[in-house]
């Protein structure tokens, strides 16, 4: 389960938009938005484990529903990513970045709000709970050495997994999409 949890929000395959953020080579904004990540990527999942049936219900909003838009929300991201290199970051503030389309729907985007859902249906809360704080971890440390794992692979190898894992996200997107459709169907 939880290497699952780790490949659904791919902390690899982000660092390309995380690099992105405006300013981030400033320690100030990195550790901001480090900081931010570290919070609000365990927080998103564990309510969404607890409350993310209720949440969902509250709206008349089915998981297959969730998937449908969920894909076309990271569809949209892997199509920019793949023609613009990155999203757009002109004008924005750090912040804003950080939390779309780092965090979500990146990090906790529908596969992993979906993911933790399902899981809590299987495994005992504890247990979701605990795979979160070590996938949440784990991404904490590869965002945090990220200028390391950056140097060590140069950009250009940077730049073509970011276009190779849009080109992923795009797949899945339309795989979260077909899933939907076929449950609503």
């Amino acid at each position: 389960m939880t290497t699952q949890l780790i490949a659904i929000i791919d902390p690899v395959g982000a660092l390309p938009i995380i690099m992105e953020i405006p300013s981030i080579d400033k320690p100030v904004v990195f550790n901001r938005a480090l900081r931010i990540i570290a919070i609000a990527v365990p927080s998103l999942l564990v309510l969404f484990t607890v409350a993310g049936p209720y949440i969902l219900g509250a709206f008349n909003i089915s998981v297959a529903d969730f998937r449908i838009a969920g894909g076309i929300v990271l569809l949209i991201i892997g199509i920019d990513t793949l023609r613009e290199g990155a999203p757009r970051t002109m004008g924005l503030n750090p912040e804003d970045f950080v939390f779309t389309p780092i965090v979500t729907p990146m990090l906790v985007g529908p596969g992993a709000i979906t993911s933790v859902m399902l899981f809590s249906t299987y495994y005992g809360l504890p247990e979701v709970i605990i795979s979160i704080v070590i996938a949440s971890l784990i991404t904490y440390l590869v965002i945090r050495f990220s200028f390391i794992i950056m140097r060590l692979i140069g950009s250009n190898m940077l730049r073509f997994i970011g276009r190779f894992m849009s080109l992923i996200i795009m797949a899945w997107a339309v795989s979260l999409i077909v899933e939907g459709i076929k449950e609503v169907i």
